[in-house]
């Protein structure tokens, strides 16, 4: 599954959004915001899973923002062993 989001900076926050998902989060700075949506998106893919739905694994994440489209680094998609399971 390919994942898009788009960063708005308001006066105080980030704001990361998930159109495909209609998933917002929102952070202090832009890689808190981007790391917590991934965080939720990851949780949403598992409890599919886990519920016996067929929902594609998280593969790719990119981030529209300020420096326009960027992929998310593997890192935050993938912590530790490479896989979100």
């Amino acid at each position: 599954m390919k994942i898009n989001i788009k960063i708005v900076k308001t006066e105080n926050e980030f704001i990361a959004n998930c159109p495909e998902l209609d998933v917002n989060c929102y952070g202090p700075s832009r890689n808190d915001a981007v790391r917590r949506i991934v965080s939720v998106l990851q949780f949403y893919v598992e409890a599919a899973q886990e519920m016996g739905l067929d929902v594609e694994r998280l593969d790719s994440v990119m981030i529209d923002g300020d420096k326009g489209l960027s992929p998310c680094p593997r890192e935050i998609i993938h912590p530790g062993t490479g896989s979100i399971h």
